[in-house]
Protein backbone atom coordinates (compact mmCIF):
# COMPACT_ATOMS: atom_id res chain seq x y z
CA UNK A 1 0.00 0.00 0.00
CA UNK A 2 1.70 3.45 -0.67
CA UNK A 3 1.56 5.67 1.83
CA UNK A 4 0.51 9.50 0.82
CA UNK A 5 2.82 12.44 3.18
CA UNK A 6 0.77 13.93 5.43
CA UNK A 7 0.96 17.90 5.68
CA UNK A 8 0.15 20.22 9.37
CA UNK A 9 -3.15 20.89 9.42
CA UNK A 10 -2.79 24.74 9.26
CA UNK A 11 -1.01 24.26 6.39
CA UNK A 12 -3.61 21.78 4.58
CA UNK A 13 -6.02 24.63 5.76
CA UNK A 14 -4.43 27.15 3.96
CA UNK A 15 -4.33 29.55 6.91
CA UNK A 16 -2.85 32.97 6.00
CA UNK A 17 0.74 33.71 5.58
CA UNK A 18 1.12 35.44 8.84
CA UNK A 19 0.37 31.82 10.88
CA UNK A 20 2.98 29.59 8.24
CA UNK A 21 5.52 31.38 6.37
CA UNK A 22 5.46 28.15 3.71
CA UNK A 23 1.84 28.48 3.20
CA UNK A 24 0.59 27.98 -0.74
CA UNK A 25 0.42 31.00 -2.79
CA UNK A 26 -3.30 29.28 -4.08
CA UNK A 27 -5.63 29.72 -0.80
CA UNK A 28 -8.37 27.52 -0.15
CA UNK A 29 -11.35 28.88 1.32
CA UNK A 30 -10.52 28.34 4.65
CA UNK A 31 -7.86 30.87 4.25
CA UNK A 32 -10.58 33.64 5.47
CA UNK A 33 -10.14 32.35 8.74
CA UNK A 34 -9.40 35.29 11.25
CA UNK A 35 -6.28 35.85 13.34
CA UNK A 36 -7.90 35.43 16.73
CA UNK A 37 -4.56 35.32 19.09
CA UNK A 38 -1.52 36.69 19.57
CA UNK A 39 1.70 34.72 20.39
CA UNK A 40 3.16 35.93 23.31
CA UNK A 41 7.07 33.96 23.05
CA UNK A 42 9.95 36.52 22.37
CA UNK A 43 10.65 34.56 19.36
CA UNK A 44 7.69 35.43 17.74
CA UNK A 45 7.34 38.82 17.85
CA UNK A 46 8.07 39.68 14.81
CA UNK A 47 4.84 37.87 13.45
CA UNK A 48 3.03 37.37 16.49
CA UNK A 49 -0.29 36.80 14.95
CA UNK A 50 -2.35 33.58 14.98
CA UNK A 51 -5.67 31.77 14.15
CA UNK A 52 -7.08 29.39 16.27
CA UNK A 53 -5.59 26.19 14.35
CA UNK A 54 -1.73 27.46 14.55
CA UNK A 55 -1.50 27.70 18.40
CA UNK A 56 -2.43 23.47 18.13
CA UNK A 57 -0.64 22.39 14.96
CA UNK A 58 1.62 25.27 13.15
CA UNK A 59 5.10 26.80 14.41
CA UNK A 60 3.53 28.39 17.36
CA UNK A 61 2.58 25.21 18.58
CA UNK A 62 2.93 25.13 22.78
CA UNK A 63 3.48 28.97 22.98
CA UNK A 64 1.97 31.00 25.46
CA UNK A 65 -0.96 33.33 23.77
CA UNK A 66 -3.44 36.01 24.57
CA UNK A 67 -6.84 36.67 22.77
CA UNK A 68 -5.89 38.98 20.31
CA UNK A 69 -8.18 41.41 21.63
CA UNK A 70 -7.56 41.82 25.08
CA UNK A 71 -3.40 42.13 23.49
CA UNK A 72 -4.85 45.06 21.49
CA UNK A 73 -6.57 47.10 23.76
CA UNK A 74 -3.92 46.21 26.31
CA UNK A 75 -1.32 48.18 23.55
CA UNK A 76 -3.74 50.52 23.22
CA UNK A 77 -3.69 51.61 26.67
CA UNK A 78 0.09 51.56 26.65
CA UNK A 79 -0.26 53.76 23.87
CA UNK A 80 -2.97 56.12 25.85
CA UNK A 81 -0.48 56.16 28.65
CA UNK A 82 2.87 56.71 26.64
CA UNK A 83 1.03 59.37 25.13
CA UNK A 84 -0.01 61.08 28.22
CA UNK A 85 3.21 60.54 29.24
CA UNK A 86 4.58 62.47 25.99
CA UNK A 87 2.12 65.48 27.10
CA UNK A 88 3.29 66.09 30.02
CA UNK A 89 6.68 65.79 29.24
CA UNK A 90 6.45 67.76 26.41
CA UNK A 91 4.90 70.21 28.59
CA UNK A 92 7.80 70.40 31.44
CA UNK A 93 10.29 70.70 28.24
CA UNK A 94 8.41 73.45 27.61
CA UNK A 95 7.90 74.99 30.85
CA UNK A 96 11.49 74.88 31.11
CA UNK A 97 12.21 76.21 28.20
CA UNK A 98 10.05 79.07 29.06
CA UNK A 99 11.67 79.54 32.40
CA UNK A 100 15.34 79.47 30.58
CA UNK A 101 14.28 82.62 27.79
CA UNK A 102 12.50 84.42 31.19
CA UNK A 103 16.30 83.43 33.19
CA UNK A 104 18.11 84.95 30.00
CA UNK A 105 15.70 87.68 29.95
CA UNK A 106 16.26 88.39 33.63
CA UNK A 107 19.51 88.26 33.31
CA UNK A 108 19.95 90.48 30.18
CA UNK A 109 17.52 93.32 31.33
CA UNK A 110 15.68 95.29 28.60
CA UNK A 111 12.98 97.62 28.05
CA UNK A 112 9.52 96.84 29.34
CA UNK A 113 6.35 98.65 28.38
CA UNK A 114 4.34 100.14 31.71
CA UNK A 115 1.70 101.91 32.78
CA UNK A 116 2.04 105.56 34.35
CA UNK A 117 -0.90 106.86 37.01
CA UNK A 118 -3.33 108.24 34.13
CA UNK A 119 -2.72 105.23 32.22
CA UNK A 120 -0.25 106.38 29.11
CA UNK A 121 1.58 103.43 28.33
CA UNK A 122 5.83 104.12 27.99
CA UNK A 123 9.12 102.28 27.61
CA UNK A 124 11.05 101.86 30.83
CA UNK A 125 14.40 100.13 30.94
CA UNK A 126 14.45 97.43 33.06
CA UNK A 127 18.07 96.29 34.40
CA UNK A 128 19.33 92.76 34.34
CA UNK A 129 20.79 91.04 37.29
CA UNK A 130 24.24 91.21 35.35
CA UNK A 131 23.96 94.77 35.19
CA UNK A 132 23.02 94.68 39.19
CA UNK A 133 26.33 92.60 39.48
CA UNK A 134 28.57 95.14 37.76
CA UNK A 135 26.47 97.51 39.34
CA UNK A 136 27.52 95.68 42.73
CA UNK A 137 31.41 95.60 42.03
CA UNK A 138 31.39 98.87 41.20
CA UNK A 139 30.08 100.10 44.58
CA UNK A 140 32.08 98.04 46.20
CA UNK A 141 35.52 98.47 44.98
CA UNK A 142 34.17 102.18 44.93
CA UNK A 143 33.81 101.88 49.02
CA UNK A 144 36.93 100.16 48.86
CA UNK A 145 38.72 102.81 47.08
CA UNK A 146 36.82 105.74 49.67
CA UNK A 147 38.58 103.10 52.67
CA UNK A 148 41.70 103.04 51.15
CA UNK A 149 41.59 106.43 50.39
CA UNK A 150 40.91 107.19 53.87
CA UNK A 151 43.38 104.92 55.55
CA UNK A 152 46.16 106.86 52.78
CA UNK A 153 45.39 109.75 54.52
CA UNK A 154 45.66 108.16 57.85
CA UNK A 155 49.14 106.54 57.13
CA UNK A 156 50.47 110.31 55.50
CA UNK A 157 49.08 111.97 58.97
CA UNK A 158 51.19 109.36 61.19
CA UNK A 159 53.92 110.28 58.91
CA UNK A 160 54.02 113.62 58.73
CA UNK A 161 53.48 113.71 62.39
CA UNK A 162 56.84 111.47 62.48
CA UNK A 163 58.36 114.34 60.21
CA UNK A 164 57.39 116.95 62.06
CA UNK A 165 58.43 115.69 65.58
CA UNK A 166 61.74 114.71 64.32
CA UNK A 167 62.61 117.67 62.45
CA UNK A 168 61.78 119.61 65.78
CA UNK A 169 63.82 117.38 67.58
CA UNK A 170 66.07 117.90 65.02
CA UNK A 171 66.68 121.54 65.78
CA UNK A 172 66.22 121.66 69.17
CA UNK A 173 69.35 119.59 68.44
CA UNK A 174 70.95 122.11 65.96
CA UNK A 175 69.88 125.14 68.65
CA UNK A 176 71.41 123.00 71.55
CA UNK A 177 74.43 122.01 69.52
CA UNK A 178 74.41 125.80 68.58
CA UNK A 179 74.37 126.66 71.85
CA UNK A 180 76.96 124.40 73.34
CA UNK A 181 79.48 125.90 70.37
CA UNK A 182 78.80 129.40 71.66
CA UNK A 183 79.50 128.29 75.17
CA UNK A 184 82.74 126.32 74.43
CA UNK A 185 84.03 128.95 72.30
CA UNK A 186 83.26 131.44 75.25
CA UNK A 187 85.13 129.43 77.72
CA UNK A 188 87.52 128.83 75.13
CA UNK A 189 88.51 132.88 74.80
CA UNK A 190 88.09 133.34 78.46
CA UNK A 191 91.23 130.80 78.67
CA UNK A 192 93.29 132.74 76.47
CA UNK A 193 92.83 136.26 78.60
CA UNK A 194 93.70 134.31 81.74
CA UNK A 195 96.63 133.40 80.32
CA UNK A 196 97.97 136.61 79.09
CA UNK A 197 97.31 137.98 82.86
CA UNK A 198 99.88 138.41 85.04
CA UNK A 199 101.13 135.49 87.81
CA UNK A 200 98.35 137.32 90.10
CA UNK A 201 95.34 137.60 87.95
CA UNK A 202 96.24 133.19 86.91
CA UNK A 203 96.15 132.70 90.76
CA UNK A 204 93.35 134.37 91.56
CA UNK A 205 91.28 132.53 88.43
CA UNK A 206 92.32 128.73 89.62
CA UNK A 207 88.56 128.60 90.73
CA UNK A 208 86.93 129.78 88.11
CA UNK A 209 88.84 128.21 85.09
CA UNK A 210 88.53 124.69 87.47
CA UNK A 211 84.52 125.25 87.49
CA UNK A 212 84.90 126.12 83.74
CA UNK A 213 87.02 122.89 83.02
CA UNK A 214 83.97 120.95 85.23
CA UNK A 215 81.46 122.46 82.92
CA UNK A 216 82.89 121.45 80.14
CA UNK A 217 83.66 117.88 81.00
CA UNK A 218 80.07 117.52 81.68
CA UNK A 219 78.64 118.82 78.77
CA UNK A 220 81.61 116.92 76.63
CA UNK A 221 80.33 113.43 78.66
CA UNK A 222 76.48 114.47 77.81
CA UNK A 223 77.69 114.89 74.40
CA UNK A 224 79.77 111.76 74.29
CA UNK A 225 76.23 109.72 75.69
CA UNK A 226 74.00 111.60 73.07
CA UNK A 227 76.31 111.04 70.14
CA UNK A 228 76.47 106.79 71.19
CA UNK A 229 72.82 106.61 71.65
CA UNK A 230 71.97 108.86 68.88
CA UNK A 231 72.08 107.61 65.22
CA UNK A 232 71.76 110.38 62.66
CA UNK A 233 70.10 108.77 59.66
CA UNK A 234 67.73 110.49 57.44
CA UNK A 235 65.72 107.08 56.63
CA UNK A 236 62.34 106.75 57.81
CA UNK A 237 61.32 103.23 58.00
CA UNK A 238 57.70 102.51 56.85
CA UNK A 239 56.29 99.04 57.37
CA UNK A 240 52.27 98.50 56.33
CA UNK A 241 50.25 95.96 58.57
CA UNK A 242 47.84 93.94 56.43
CA UNK A 243 44.67 96.07 57.77
CA UNK A 244 46.98 98.89 56.21
CA UNK A 245 47.95 100.54 59.62
CA UNK A 246 51.39 102.13 58.91
CA UNK A 247 54.26 101.41 61.41
CA UNK A 248 57.36 103.90 61.11
CA UNK A 249 59.97 102.51 62.85
CA UNK A 250 63.17 100.06 62.84
CA UNK A 251 61.12 97.47 64.98
CA UNK A 252 57.10 96.96 64.91
CA UNK A 253 56.02 96.05 68.35
CA UNK A 254 54.15 93.28 68.72
CA UNK A 255 51.85 92.04 71.84
CA UNK A 256 51.57 88.73 72.33
CA UNK A 257 49.76 86.43 74.99
CA UNK A 258 51.08 82.75 75.27
CA UNK A 259 48.69 80.57 77.16
CA UNK A 260 48.28 76.77 77.63
CA UNK A 261 48.15 74.11 79.85
CA UNK A 262 50.51 74.09 82.81
CA UNK A 263 53.57 72.28 82.19
CA UNK A 264 53.06 72.27 77.92
CA UNK A 265 56.42 73.97 77.91
CA UNK A 266 55.05 77.88 78.17
CA UNK A 267 57.99 78.91 79.69
CA UNK A 268 60.65 77.15 77.95
CA UNK A 269 59.64 78.20 74.55
CA UNK A 270 59.73 82.00 75.76
CA UNK A 271 63.41 82.06 77.34
CA UNK A 272 64.86 80.13 74.31
CA UNK A 273 63.44 82.47 71.80
CA UNK A 274 64.53 85.62 74.38
CA UNK A 275 68.53 83.95 75.37
CA UNK A 276 68.39 81.01 73.25
CA UNK A 277 69.30 78.53 76.03
CA UNK A 278 67.36 75.62 77.72
CA UNK A 279 65.69 76.74 81.14
CA UNK A 280 64.95 73.97 83.45
CA UNK A 281 60.41 74.41 83.36
CA UNK A 282 59.63 75.63 86.93
CA UNK A 283 55.67 76.08 87.33
CA UNK A 284 54.51 79.90 86.61
CA UNK A 285 52.99 81.30 89.08
CA UNK A 286 51.48 84.77 87.70
CA UNK A 287 53.10 85.41 84.59
CA UNK A 288 56.61 86.33 83.21
CA UNK A 289 56.79 89.00 80.61
CA UNK A 290 59.88 89.26 78.09
CA UNK A 291 60.60 91.55 74.81
CA UNK A 292 61.85 89.19 71.63
CA UNK A 293 63.34 90.55 68.94
CA UNK A 294 62.51 89.09 65.40
CA UNK A 295 63.33 90.69 61.87
CA UNK A 296 61.99 93.66 61.99
CA UNK A 297 59.74 92.71 64.76
CA UNK A 298 59.31 93.64 68.30
CA UNK A 299 57.28 90.81 70.34
CA UNK A 300 56.11 91.81 73.66
CA UNK A 301 55.28 88.51 74.96
CA UNK A 302 53.33 87.54 78.06
CA UNK A 303 53.63 84.03 79.42
CA UNK A 304 50.74 83.28 82.11
CA UNK A 305 50.47 80.66 84.01
CA UNK A 306 48.79 77.74 83.18
CA UNK A 307 47.41 76.03 86.34
CA UNK A 308 43.78 75.39 86.43
CA UNK A 309 43.15 78.30 89.12
CA UNK A 310 45.24 80.57 87.18
CA UNK A 311 43.00 80.45 84.09
CA UNK A 312 40.23 82.68 85.32
CA UNK A 313 43.12 85.47 84.90
CA UNK A 314 44.37 84.54 81.32
CA UNK A 315 41.40 87.48 80.66
CA UNK A 316 43.40 90.38 82.10
CA UNK A 317 45.72 89.70 79.16
CA UNK A 318 43.42 89.93 76.27
CA UNK A 319 43.76 93.60 75.94
CA UNK A 320 45.50 95.15 72.92
CA UNK A 321 46.46 91.69 72.13
CA UNK A 322 47.31 91.03 68.27
CA UNK A 323 48.37 87.83 68.53
CA UNK A 324 47.97 84.05 71.09
CA UNK A 325 50.39 81.75 70.87
CA UNK A 326 48.96 78.52 72.65
CA UNK A 327 51.36 75.87 73.67
CA UNK A 328 50.33 71.64 73.86
CA UNK A 329 51.94 69.46 74.88
CA UNK A 330 52.26 65.88 72.59
CA UNK A 331 53.11 63.88 75.16
CA UNK A 332 49.85 63.96 77.00
CA UNK A 333 47.33 62.64 75.03
CA UNK A 334 44.81 61.96 77.97
CA UNK A 335 45.09 66.31 78.29
CA UNK A 336 44.39 66.89 74.87
CA UNK A 337 40.22 67.12 75.62
CA UNK A 338 41.10 69.34 78.34
CA UNK A 339 43.66 71.44 76.26
CA UNK A 340 40.55 71.62 73.45
CA UNK A 341 38.03 72.99 75.93
CA UNK A 342 40.68 76.09 76.98
CA UNK A 343 41.59 76.56 73.44
CA UNK A 344 37.54 76.83 72.33
CA UNK A 345 36.60 79.44 75.36
CA UNK A 346 39.96 81.60 74.27
CA UNK A 347 38.18 81.48 71.08
CA UNK A 348 34.93 83.18 72.58
CA UNK A 349 36.56 86.13 74.32
CA UNK A 350 35.78 89.13 71.83
CA UNK A 351 39.03 91.16 73.09
CA UNK A 352 40.43 88.38 71.12
CA UNK A 353 38.01 88.33 67.79
CA UNK A 354 40.88 89.98 65.44
CA UNK A 355 43.75 88.45 67.48
CA UNK A 356 46.14 85.56 65.51
CA UNK A 357 46.34 82.17 66.74
CA UNK A 358 49.55 80.20 66.47
CA UNK A 359 49.10 76.63 68.08
CA UNK A 360 52.89 75.28 68.89
CA UNK A 361 52.45 71.17 69.66
CA UNK A 362 55.44 71.25 72.01
CA UNK A 363 57.58 68.08 72.87
CA UNK A 364 57.91 66.40 69.05
CA UNK A 365 61.33 65.21 69.07
CA UNK A 366 59.92 62.10 71.78
CA UNK A 367 59.00 59.28 69.71
CA UNK A 368 54.89 58.08 69.48
CA UNK A 369 53.76 61.49 70.59
CA UNK A 370 50.85 62.63 69.13
CA UNK A 371 51.68 64.55 65.27
CA UNK A 372 50.50 67.63 64.27
CA UNK A 373 48.42 66.05 61.64
CA UNK A 374 46.68 63.71 64.02
CA UNK A 375 46.24 66.51 66.82
CA UNK A 376 44.74 69.19 63.96
CA UNK A 377 42.21 66.01 63.84
CA UNK A 378 41.28 65.35 67.66
CA UNK A 379 41.03 68.73 68.00
CA UNK A 380 38.95 69.71 64.88
CA UNK A 381 41.24 72.51 64.44
CA UNK A 382 39.87 73.33 60.86
CA UNK A 383 35.78 73.37 62.46
CA UNK A 384 37.06 75.58 65.58
CA UNK A 385 39.18 78.33 64.30
CA UNK A 386 37.16 78.75 60.86
CA UNK A 387 36.47 82.32 60.48
CA UNK A 388 40.06 82.95 62.21
CA UNK A 389 44.06 82.94 60.74
CA UNK A 390 45.51 80.39 62.44
CA UNK A 391 48.84 77.83 61.90
CA UNK A 392 49.74 74.97 64.00
CA UNK A 393 53.15 74.45 64.46
CA UNK A 394 55.50 71.29 65.61
CA UNK A 395 58.26 72.63 67.90
CA UNK A 396 60.60 71.22 70.18
CA UNK A 397 61.24 74.32 73.10
CA UNK A 398 64.80 72.33 74.05
CA UNK A 399 66.46 72.35 70.80
CA UNK A 400 64.17 75.24 69.31
CA UNK A 401 63.42 73.18 66.36
CA UNK A 402 60.05 74.96 65.03
CA UNK A 403 59.73 78.03 67.17
CA UNK A 404 61.20 80.19 64.40
CA UNK A 405 59.06 78.66 61.75
CA UNK A 406 55.94 79.60 64.18
CA UNK A 407 57.17 83.52 63.98
CA UNK A 408 57.86 83.65 60.34
CA UNK A 409 54.41 82.57 60.17
CA UNK A 410 53.13 85.75 62.86
CA UNK A 411 55.45 88.31 60.88
CA UNK A 412 53.66 86.95 57.36
CA UNK A 413 50.20 87.56 59.05
CA UNK A 414 50.83 90.68 60.19
CA UNK A 415 52.86 92.08 57.70
CA UNK A 416 52.07 93.29 54.10
CA UNK A 417 53.10 91.52 51.73
CA UNK A 418 55.80 93.37 48.99
CA UNK A 419 55.60 96.52 51.04
CA UNK A 420 58.98 95.61 52.99
CA UNK A 421 59.98 92.00 53.55
CA UNK A 422 60.66 91.01 57.03
CA UNK A 423 64.46 90.67 56.73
Amino acid sequence: MRTRATRPLCTALCVPPTCVPSAPSTPTPLARWPNTFVCLEDACQTGPLMCCVCKEYGKHQGHKHAVLETEANQIRASILDMAHCIRTFTDEVSEYSRKLVGIVQQIEGGEQIVEDGVGMAHTEHVPGTAESARSCVRAYFADLHETLCRQEEMALSVVDAHVRERLIWLRQQQEDMTILLSQVSTACLHCEKTLQQDDCRVVLSKQEINCLLETLQKQQHQFTELADHIQLDAGIPVTFTKDNRVHIGPKMEIRVVTLGLDGAGKTTILFKLKQDEFMQPIPTIGFNVETVEYKNLKFTIWDVGGKHKLRPLWKHYYLNTQAVVFVIDSCHRDRLMEAHSELAKLLTEKELRDALLLIFANKQDIPGVVSVEEMTELLSLHKLCCGRSWHIQGCDARSGMGLHEGLDWLSRQLVAAGVLDVA
